[in-house]
């Protein structure tokens, strides 16, 4: 025996987890909250950036140092200083021009005598002592104005300082803004993270409450079968779709359960039909066999008999499978006239008729439809049939066809004997007859309004019956209104539609 080695045997990879629909809402519910997480983280970004921006102040420009010749004096003397020196220029040029007229001689006596000669002070004494006060000033002048001047270098070495240190601090602050926004995108990414974890285990949480009901509905369906279609979901709860479902599910459950149980009764119903006579039959030919006296009149009587439960059987199987077609639905649909069946039906009647005495009042109008020419025809004929055999000597058969409210109305009532208002569904129930006592066929197999409720519910018809006071019953089938213009009852006459709704009226 080889065994294999675990390194040659086929790699068994991890299966991923199905992808149930809670897995699913999870996962929305997870992407959802991490898309609108990183939206709210954004916007906060860009609000936290718009908020917390470097703005630069205006930075004063620093002007150059004022120059000797560009400054201006202050405003009184600038505007007597330079008249005032322009005068004692002109004085001391005269001055001079008088000195330079005065030329020394070889002899003393051609030298002016210190009294005949003014000096220089003498003559120059007014200008020169108006010179040097205003050279002085100009002087006092020159010294403030350099003072001015180193004052006003220092207030700029002082201005260019403050400008420095605030661009040192512009400079500091933007950093600091830089490493705070990267804090807040990374501690705001880790809280996304976290709150994210912890959505998806809520969002897991959520969606498992929500989708409980659905496990419900899976398991009770599961477990149910066509022997225990008598469970039902029955939901608790709020009215949500989920209710909903449920409880549609529990109508479903029930008309199941119905379509079942009436299949049994029809099923289990049938099978005792087909035997009865096929029993009878037996009965027949083996009475006919164990008598060696039996003669060719008993055996031909014998056949008479087994022929008469053949075609009864033949009756019973065509009713069977007019059921079935009913319920199956129709193939197609054609403009139908009610009232041009009734007269076909009753012909077909009329040995029976004439037997029993039964007076027939036919009131009928175009009452078009669209449908199953042949179903329709039969529906007719099931009514007045049922109307007929379950009726007395004597009786009377009532037959109306028009159109009432856009629909064509069938309506027919006989005389008969009494029925209870609550024996009137189970009449239209499969094998159900009147007298539940009775066993002879020669009155139906108690199909005749079982077809007939089933052909109209094929074509979407509403059944009405009711028992009359002194016996009998009364029923009504009203079809939809035709959707075919040649079948539409606005081609037809309105005395014909208002006679026939006179007629209905009329009880």
């Amino acid at each position: 025996m080889s065994v294999a080695h675990p390194w040659l045997a086929s790699p068994s990879w991890p299966r991923l987890p199905r992808r149930t629909a809670r897995i699913r809402l999870t996962a929305v519910y997870g992407a959802l909250f991490l898309l609108f997480g990183g939206v709210l983280v954004a916007m906060t970004y860009v609000l936290f950036e718009g908020a917390t921006a470097y703005r630069a102040p205006a930075i004063p420009k620093v002007p150059n140092a004022p120059a000797i010749e560009k400054l201006q004096l202050p405003a009184p003397l600038a505007a007597t200083l330079p008249a005032e020196l322009y005068q004692a220029q002109q004085q001391l040029a005269q001055a001079q021009t008088q000195l330079g007229t005065v030329v020394p001689g070889p002899d003393a006596a051609s030298v002016p005598s210190p009294s005949s000669v003014s000096s220089p002070s003498s003559v120059s004494s007014p200008s020169s002592g108006l010179i040097a006060t205003r050279d002085q000033q100009l002087t006092k002048a020159e010294h403030q104005l350099t003072q001015d001047q180193h004052q006003l270098a220092q207030t700029v070495h002082q201005l260019a300082q403050s400008v420095h240190q605030l661009e040192q601090a512009g400079t500091v602050q933007a950093v600091q803004r830089a490493a705070d926004s990267h804090q807040l995108v990374v501690n705001s990414g880790i809280a996304l993270g976290i709150v994210a974890v912890l959505a998806l285990l809520a969002g897991w949480l959520v969606a498992g409450r929500m989708l409980r009901p659905i496990r419900t509905i899976t398991r009770t369906a599961r477990r149910i079968s066509s022997t225990s279609l008598h469970e039902r979901l029955a939901l608790d709860g709020p009215q949500d779709e989920l209710k909903e479902l449920g409880d549609t599910l529990d109508g479903l459950f029930a008309r199941l359960e119905a379509a079942f149980e009436a299949q049994r009764h029809f099923v289990a119903n049938a099978s005792h039909e087909l035997r009865t006579p096929l029993t009878a039959e037996r009965t027949l030919l083996q009475v006919a066999l164990d008598d060696p006296g039996t003669t060719t009149a008993e055996w031909r009587s014998t056949a008479e008999e087994v022929l008469a439960s053949s075609d009864e059987q033949a009756r019973l199987i065509e009713a069977l499978l007019t059921l079935a077609s009913s319920e199956s639905g129709l193939n197609g649909h054609e403009p139908v006239d009610l009232a041009a069946t009734v007269p076909a039906a009753l012909a077909g009647l009329a040995p029976e008729i004439g037997r029993l005495g039964i007076h027939v009042e036919e009131v009928t109008a175009p009452a078009p439809l669209d449908g199953d020419p042949m179903l329709v025809q039969r529906l007719v004929a099931n009514l007045l049939t049922n109307a007929v055999r379950h009726n007395m000597a004597g009786g009377r058969v009532e037959v109306r066809t028009g159109v009432q409210d856009g629909q064509a109305v069938l309506s027919v009532t006989n005389t008969g004997p009494l029925i209870q208002p609550a024996d009137v569904d189970r009449l239209f129930q499969p094998f159900q007859r009147l007298d539940r006592r009775r066993a002879n066929y020669k009155d139906g197999h108690g199909l005749g309004l079982s077809i007939v409720r089933a052909i109209a519910t094929a074509h979407d018809a509403t059944i009405t019956a009711h028992p009359m006071p002194g016996g009998g019953l009364c029923v009504s089938v009203s079809f939809p209104q035709p959707a075919s213009p040649a079948a539409s009852p606005d081609n037809h006459s309105q005395s014909d539609r208002h006679s026939l709704e006179t007629e209905l009226a009329t009880p």
